[in-house]
């Protein structure tokens, strides 16, 4: 990171960092009668021709080779760059949307991927997996290109971005775990320290207060004309935000007080949701007789995006005509055209995302009817049914201020304003104007930090949300229902107030990773920290889990426990800080808390609710002295040379350890097998004594280690095992490459995708040969989740002939199938929805097997297959079509399938832990809980 010069800062730089736009204002300090600017970005217009705006499209573009070589090498804002963001990407998005990112703000807050894994473009075939980036990346490219468009600008003394104060906005409903990646994007971006974030309903605020008569004349304006209460409604590219402000008049010497009394939750909908819908709509009359194909749909959903901008403009046309490029056709033939009336789109618009509703109307709770890039969403797409949902037991609405570029058309403004002015018994907000909805929230971060400069008064925020931790209640047992949440930071918090909360047996293990589950509320103002709450579906919202070690120097044994209290506090970044600090006065200590980032999938979620909630957990589950000679048994075993007498084996080792443990291993919970993988690992060189005691290290290595992730400590766990590839095997003979096999497939889980393709790229020449493949080969490819997509088709191609001609024969299937049914699966074990085939492998699979006996007993694998290939997800991005799942579940319910396996296929049914670890293929350690 950039060092700050110590010399003070010149301007104060506001960055809105959008879905859809981005924008950057500056307003000099030091000067009382300055007023924030935008800064006119420049960017490319097309290949050739370079222009300025005041916004630059949150758009990235892959240039081609050609592309690169042919633009300018002077340019300063490029400086080399294979992604060009702005004018010329999001053009591209419709010629070429698979070297396209979007959306990347909407990534940034979705648990259900890995953010820093790069998987954007989303579900790209246009370029290799090493180019492609994460959601983190593409923000910081984005503010990467605006960091070097002002010094592009400014090269006098003083001038350059990183002496500046700098302000990013964030919806009000982003997380701390968002915010805290946005300032990661910004770090990676090379932003110098001390950058703060600002809720853009804030930021839009404090420019109409800026501009609206200045500072003293808005707030005054406000309180004289009776206003008590502004509502600020923001809806951009990729979310809605509502946030309701209170004014308390001031003495006639001071400013109003102004302070936020509410913030929504968080939505993903805005104007993407109104281009899928769009896009949705003209799908039905294009003149194909299949569904469009990734790309086609992207283009579809670019051109929608341009068709909605020009509709809802000034433009005159009445009727606006779409074409989309056929399948495997150029963009200049068989093209596939439709059309769609100017009053059917407005009829969209306002039918489908602002239709008339009752206070008491809530959002409707079900799928989404729109494709989707695998984005979490908003099910409803009714902003006004929310907007309900938000101002319910909530002060009556005085004024509005609308914001974002999606509320650009007034009869969308209008039809909320008569909406409210309906709620409230014909008591009509006045509307606060706001000439520029698509520049005030960076104009607003540009005037916060000059009031922040100038110690100015600033509006009353304090935290957004309270938040609470998931503590066991005594009587209540560990498996309760309703789980119980004590708050430790409350809604309205001051910034630098800290909150410290001792639960009563609140306690950390020394010296071992913990972790605590926490939720957030937006509803619960009243809550103090300290109190303890059930919690409810309504008011509460999951976060990521938060995780820390206890390092403790002479504790006397791992796991040890020390009293604990807990301290929260928002910091003046409005960033969220958590710690545990020991009670004990013998051995003093505070640790940080921080959120564990990584997707629900990775597994371990439930785990910390369970193990590290302050209960205690389930520990090893035996003495502490059992473990210990199991340990010593294991080291004594690898360490002497093979003695017949008492023959080395996986089998002889785990029976003497079921004794010396004192329970069957099917009893040994996953921390415990965890344990016994410190003594294997120090056995490392001695598995090379003997093939016997190789194929004994493979075989104990993956039993206590499967399935490669959900325990705390797994990533370093199989950074050692990887040894074993960097090496190799010392007897490389078909028994011990056998277990080799079966090693990768129990641990795949915790391998990435570059080790997973490491493993499987000298094996491919094998599998392409079709014939004498072994079945742990084949059940192994088909365990590796995170391979791409290309390489996942062209197993999923040579594993359907095979098994097609092996079934046709009566021969040996079921490990091609149990392969083709993970490779095809809709709901990966472990990995995300990056890597999930498109529907038509699927297509194909049935097409191919459809002609097969599914009830034969020989072949009840294909029945597994298409339960896992055609379940629906509730993505419609991936769920196969309708007419496809009926096909194959009418065949399964021929074949004698149980109805209720039949009944996944036609309606949703979430995934269980039964589901997920149905997967797997064998058992699971017992007590690791496999999140879907």
């Amino acid at each position: 990171m950039p060092a700050r010069s110590m010399a003070a800062p010149q301007f104060s730089i506001g960055i809105d960092l959008g879905t859809t736009n981005c924008a950057m204002a500056f307003e000099r300090l030091g000067i009382g009668t300055a007023q924030s600017e935008i800064l006119r970005i420049s960017q490319w217009e097309t290949g050739t021709r370079f222009s300025e705006a005041s916004t630059l499209p949150s758009f990235l573009y892959l240039l081609s080779q050609d592309e690169a070589a042919h633009m300018p090498a002077n340019e300063p804002t490029l400086h080399g760059a294979e992604w060009v963001p702005g004018r010329l990407a999001r053009t591209r998005a419709a010629e070429a949307p698979g070297r396209v990112v979007h959306s990347a703000k909407s990534w940034l807050c979705h648990h259900g991927v890995d953010r820093n894994a790069p998987f954007l473009p989303w579900r790209s075939n246009e370029i290799p997996v090493e180019k492609r980036i994460s959601p983190i990346r593409a923000s910081a490219l984005l503010l990467q290109y605006l960091r070097a468009a002002w010094d592009a600008r400014h090269r006098g003394k003083g001038m350059r971005f990183d002496d500046q104060d700098i302000t990013i906005t964030v919806p009000a409903s982003f997380d701390a775990a968002a915010q805290r990646l946005t300032l990661d994007a910004a770090r990676e971006a090379g932003f110098p320290p001390g950058v703060r974030l600002l809720e853009e309903p804030q930021a839009a605020f404090y420019w109409w207060l800026e501009h609206g008569a200045g500072e003293s004349g808005a707030s005054k304006q406000l309180s004289e004309t009776g206003v008590e209460h502004v509502l600020v409604i923001d809806i951009g590219g990729g979310t809605t935000d509502f946030t309701l402000f209170e004014i308390a008049p001031g003495s006639p010497a001071a400013l109003s007080r102004i302070r936020r009394i509410a913030v929504s939750d968080h939505l993903l909908l805005g104007g993407d949701n109104i281009d899928l819908a769009l896009a949705h709509r003209i799908e039905s009359r294009l003149p194909a007789h299949e569904s469009l194909s990734e790309v086609q749909w992207n283009f579809l959903v670019a051109r929608c995006r341009d068709i909605k901008e020009r509709c809802l403009s000034d433009s005159s046309s009445s009727v606006f005509s779409v074409s989309v490029p056929g399948r495997g056709s150029s963009l200049l033939g068989g093209t596939l055209g439709a059309q769609i009336q100017r009053a059917e789109i407005e009829s969209i618009v306002l039918d489908g995302f602002f239709p008339e509703c009752n206070l008491e109307d809530r959002p409707v709770r079900t799928q989404a009817g729109l494709r989707e890039w695998a984005l979490p969403y908003a099910a409803d797409s009714a902003v006004t049914r929310y907007l309900a949902e938000f101002l319910r037991d909530r002060p009556p609405v005085d004024a509005i201020l609308f914001n974002g570029g999606s509320l650009y058309p007034e009869a969308l403004r209008k039809r909320l304003q008569r909406q409210i002015t309906r709620w409230q018994r014909g008591a009509e907000p006045r509307l606060l104007d706001n000439p520029e909805p698509s520049l005030a929230v960076a104009r607003g971060a540009a005037h916060f930090g000059s009031i922040v400069y100038r110690h100015a008064q600033r509006i009353e925020a304090g935290a957004a949300r309270a938040i609470y931790l998931e503590v066991q209640k005594k009587g209540f047992g560990k498996e309760t229902v309703h789980p119980a949440l004590i708050c430790i930071l409350p809604g309205g918090a001051p910034a630098e107030q800290k909150f410290e909360v001792a639960p009563e047996g609140l306690e950390l293990r020394i010296n071992r990773p913990v972790r605590f589950q926490p939720y957030y509320s937006t509803r619960r103002e009243e809550d103090k920290a300290g109190i303890v709450v059930p919690w409810n579906e309504r008011d509460f919202r999951r976060l990521p889990p938060l995780q820390t070690t206890a390092k403790l120097a002479g504790a006397s044994r791992e796991g040890d426990r020390l009293p604990i209290t807990l301290i929260a506090r928002m910091n003046d970044l409005g960033l969220l800080h958590l710690a545990c600090v020991s009670r004990d006065l013998n051995a003093q200590g505070t640790w940080p808390l921080e959120f564990d980032l990584r997707p629900p999938e990775s597994g371990d979620t439930q785990n910390a609710e369970r193990e590290e909630s302050g209960d205690g957990g389930m520990g090893l589950g035996v003495e502490t002295k059992r473990l210990e000679s199991g340990r010593t048994r294991i080291t004594t075993l690898f360490s002497r040379p093979l003695d017949r007498r008492d023959k080395i084996s996986a089998a002889n080792l785990l029976k003497s350890l079921e004794r010396i443990l004192g329970k069957p291993k099917a009893d040994w919970n996953y921390l415990l097998i965890r344990a016994l993988w410190h003594s294997l690992n120090d056995c490392f060189r001695s598995r090379t004594e003997s093939v016997e005691h190789e194929e004994t290290w493979l075989i104990l290595a993956g039993y206590c280690l499967r399935p490669g992730f959900g325990a705390k400590g797994d990533d370093r766990r199989i950074n050692e095992l990887w040894r074993i590839h960097t090496e190799g095997l010392a007897y490389p003979g078909k028994r011990n490459q056998l277990q080799w096999y079966i090693l990768w497939r129990r641990v795949a889980g915790g391998l990435s995708n570059e080790r997973q393709e490491a493993i499987l790229a000298p094996e491919l020449p094998r599998l392409r040969a079709q014939t004498n493949a072994p079945a742990e080969l084949v059940r192994m490819a088909g365990a590796f989740e995170r391979i791409s997509l290309a390489v996942k088709t062209e197993l999923c191609d040579q594993f359907l002939q095979t098994a097609h001609e092996l079934a046709a024969k009566r021969q040996h299937s079921a490990p091609h199938m149990a392969a083709l049914g993970l490779l095809l699966n809709r709901s990966p074990f472990y990995a995300g929805p990056e890597f999930v085939l498109p529907a038509v492998h699927v297509q194909k699979a049935y097409e191919a097997f459809s002609d097969l006996d599914w009830a034969d007993p020989s072949l009840i694998e294909i029945q597994n297959l298409f339960l896992r290939a055609a379940r629906i997800v509730n993505d419609a991005n991936i769920d196969l079509p309708k007419s496809l799942r009926e096909k194959i579940a009418s065949k399964l319910q021929r074949s004698g399938v149980a109805a209720p396996k039949v009944a996944r296929l036609r309606s949703y049914v979430p995934l269980v832990q039964a589901d997920r670890a149905n997967l797997f293929g064998e058992s699971l350690p017992p007590g690791l809980v496999i999140a879907g």
